[in-house]
């Protein structure tokens, strides 16, 4: 008897989660049940499902389960709750997972500080509990469109860091967006005001926002102090006009999210699409792409579970009311799990009235899916169109084999100032950036294109013989016959002449082979000159980018830099304490030893005098 089939009979009788484990321990599949022993033993035993294609899975699943591990839960409510915590936990090959909430934005609300910040960030879990995350938001350029607005009636901080006193204040407290807490230009009382009020809108509570508002610029008029009430119109003003969009009254100021729902007849992709009522508006949408392909569930699992696993990662922003297109078995279960975070949560079928938003959701839905089909269709072209191209590759340039690994060179300098060399890596005709590399330019100073091409390669394939790793197939450089022939004469002196190389030379598109006088001239519409050219021009793109990073490091550099003792935190804060250079040389000495020293304020302004 097998490992795994002892096991599996020797389970207890008892609810939990089972872990099925390939032959390398890795989880494939994560599942719940009641009796562990039972639902387990199914997967072995059972032959036939009315479900061909789930059938088809299962066998696929049962052939490669090696180990089962499981965990014991006192019922089944634990077991679905812990079902979907290990899910996410770890993303099992055979499972349906939602694309991890995590990975959306969400607003956060830095309460743990005196003058809290709000930025978009992801991975709430990261953060201290006593801050606020309001999500998750599908769509994260509406949810940025939305907090700019908010931020011009309130301002608020959105710095990086936590607030710190400063001498001057940063852009966006000149362009108004942001009060100045800094610079003390704001008590915490008035701070905290503005953060509330956001708080309250991105909650959907715009009618209290608008009332407290209300009662502000009342009471304002009343002791005749016209510029605040004023002050208090205007943002009433700007509430109004950045609610116009969201103006889709429903009868009942009601808080709901109507579920919308689609799966393609191939069963490859699902959709699910939530659109969110707050206040009976129509606030805004979320929605849900699933791949489902070869993953183990039925067809009339996919929506519960998908819904299931929304609705238990968003437990703090729960609505009153959820509208699902219909029941099924579970939803009670589901229902006690969200009453112990909301009391009194409905879950029910749509009512009359709401069937026109259903229609929209399913229609969203169905949109998305048609969408996730046409975008596979077109991955699937792209894909042939590559392989094709590198097959001709092999072809029109006598290549021992298909070139998979394609490495790409080039060179940037001003008349040979802050030189820089890169090195791009293409894997099946694709941009592999893990393995892109930079070089700064150590041989020459001066203008020599062909010396600096020379240097970076040599150094790029020694480091690869010296560690034994993989060489390219192709090497491809920028330029024609003199960067060709550098890196051909490297080859060589290396031992390593087989590899194949060429130039593609940007004025007429010409590719230059070693020892063949004329260069090959490929069609304009050439997938395969595409290929050459994408790999060219992000050689190009990436040289560039070190070599402005190196410029204006150079440009930046302060006289201070070149004094022995003096690090980047010094000549900072000398430049913030006294302004300029010129003003540090004409300070008083006193002043500059009472930063760093008599010794070297004593050497600071002999350099700088001299």
């Amino acid at each position: 008897m097998s490992e795994v089939d002892l096991e599996r009979k020797s389970l207890p009788n008892e609810p939990g989660v089972y872990f099925f484990l390939n032959n390398k321990k890795t989880i494939i599949y994560i599942g719940k049940a009641i009796n562990l022993k039972k639902r387990v033993n199914q997967y072995f035993l059972k032959t036939n499902y009315p479900d061909p294609y789930y059938e088809e899975k299962i066998k696929e699943l049962v052939k490669n389960i090696h180990f089962i591990e499981y965990i014991v839960t006192e019922n089944e409510k634990e077991a679905k709750i812990l079902e979907n915590i290990q899910i996410k936990k770890h993303l099992p090959r055979f499972n349906v997972v939602m694309r991890d909430s995590k990975t959306y934005p969400w607003v956060g609300f830095f309460y743990s500080e005196k003058f809290p910040r709000i930025r978009i960030i992801r991975g709430p879990e990261k953060y201290s509990k006593t801050n606020l995350f309001l999500g998750p938001f599908t769509d994260k350029k509406e949810i940025t469109r939305i907090l700019r607005d908010l931020r011009k009636i309130f301002p608020y901080c959105s710095c990086k860091k936590r607030v710190k006193i400063h001498r001057r204040p940063c852009l966006y407290y000149q362009l108004k967006l942001c009060p100045g807490p800094c610079i003390e230009a704001i008590t915490e009382e008035d701070y905290m005001q503005n953060v509330k009020q956001i708080e309250l809108f991105l909650k959907g509570q715009t009618d209290e926002l608008k009332e407290q508002i209300n009662e502000k610029m009342k009471n304002a008029a009343q002791v005749q102090n016209y510029e605040i009430a004023g002050f208090w119109r205007d943002k009433l003003q700007a509430i109004d006009n950045s609610t116009i969009s969201q103006n889709v009254l429903l009868d009942r100021k009601e808080n709901k999210d109507i579920i919308g729902y689609f799966k393609d007849e191939h069963q490859k992709y699902i959709a699910m699409v939530i659109i969110h009522i707050r206040e009976g508006k129509i606030a805004n949408k979320s929605s849900f792409p699933v791949n489902i392909k070869d993953k183990i569930v039925q067809k009339n699992d996919i929506f519960p579970l998908v819904l299931e696993q929304f609705y238990q990662d968003i437990t703090h922003n729960l609505p009153d009311i959820i509208v699902i297109p219909e029941f099924y078995e579970g939803i009670k279960l589901f229902r006690e799990i969200l009453n112990e975070h909301k009391t009194k949560i409905k879950i029910r079928v749509p009512l009359e009235e709401e069937y026109g938003l259903l229609r929209i959701a399913n229609k969203n839905a169905k949109v998305i899916v048609d969408q996730e089909i046409k975008m596979e269709e077109i991955k699937r072209k792209e894909e042939n169109q590559i392989q094709k191209a590198l097959e001709e590759a092999k072809e029109i340039l006598n290549l021992p084999k298909i070139p998979r690994i394609i490495e790409g060179f080039d060179i940037s300098n001003i008349e040979g100032t802050d030189a820089t060399g890169s090195m791009v890596y293409f894997l099946e005709g694709r941009p592999y950036n893990k393995y892109y590399r930079h070089f700064k330019i150590r041989t020459k100073s001066t203008p020599d294109d062909v010396a600096m091409m020379k240097e970076v390669i040599k150094r790029r394939y020694t480091m690869l013989i010296e560690n034994n790793l993989t060489l390219p197939d192709l090497i491809l450089v920028d330029g024609g016959k003199g960067q060709l022939n550098a890196g051909y004469s490297v080859l060589k002196e290396l031992g390593i002449e087989g590899i194949p190389i060429i130039g593609l030379a940007k004025k007429f598109e010409e590719i230059f082979v070693p020892n063949e006088k004329n260069p090959i001239i490929l069609p304009k519409n050439s997938n395969l000159l595409k290929i050459f050219q994408r790999v060219r021009d992000e050689a190009h793109r990436f040289a560039v980018k070190l070599h402005k990073k190196q410029r204006e490091k150079r440009v930046k550099r302060s006289v201070l830099d070149d004094i022995k003792g003096i690090g980047p935190a010094t000549r900072n804060k000398l430049l913030k304490t006294f302004g300029s250079v010129n003003n540090i040389k004409q300070a008083p000495f006193e002043d500059i030893a009472e930063i760093v020293g008599k010794k070297l304020a004593d050497i600071i302004l002999k350099e700088l005098n001299n």
